[in-house]
């Protein structure tokens, strides 16, 4: 999967004039995956401990999506941890799926032609 302009890894989206720390300065709030586009979402909005500078909305959009999985949450964990992302990686070839793990153990998989990010 092509990502353009930025790379994900860790707990930060890196762009090459920004870095992004979605551990600690953002919330993920949530996808919306459209089946006939192909297409997948994810929105993350700043919290209390963002900078002045980093106060955006963020989305991360996925085209061309050939595989969207997600993996069940920690039911013994409180359910603010859904919005806590714990670590973002990339899977290794042939599937190369992006995979977001957040603190409650609910994990997101997706494998699309490529990826893009906007600030909303």
């Amino acid at each position: 999967m092509q990502l353009e302009g930025f790379k994900l890894e860790d707990i930060y989206l890196e762009t090459p004039s920004e870095r992004f720390d979605l551990h600690n300065c953002f919330d993920f709030t949530g996808f919306a995956y459209d089946v006939s586009a192909r297409s997948l979402s994810l929105h993350w909005i700043p919290n209390e401990y963002a900078q002045a500078g980093e106060q955006r909305n963020i989305f991360v959009e996925f085209h061309g999506v050939s595989d969207f999985s997600c993996e069940p949450r920690d039911s013994s964990m409180p359910i603010t941890e859904d919005t806590c992302l714990s670590s973002v990686w990339c899977e290794p070839a042939p599937d190369g799926h992006q995979v977001f793990q957040f603190m409650s153990g609910f994990v997101l998989r997706v494998c699309g032609e490529r990826a893009i990010w906007r600030i909303g």
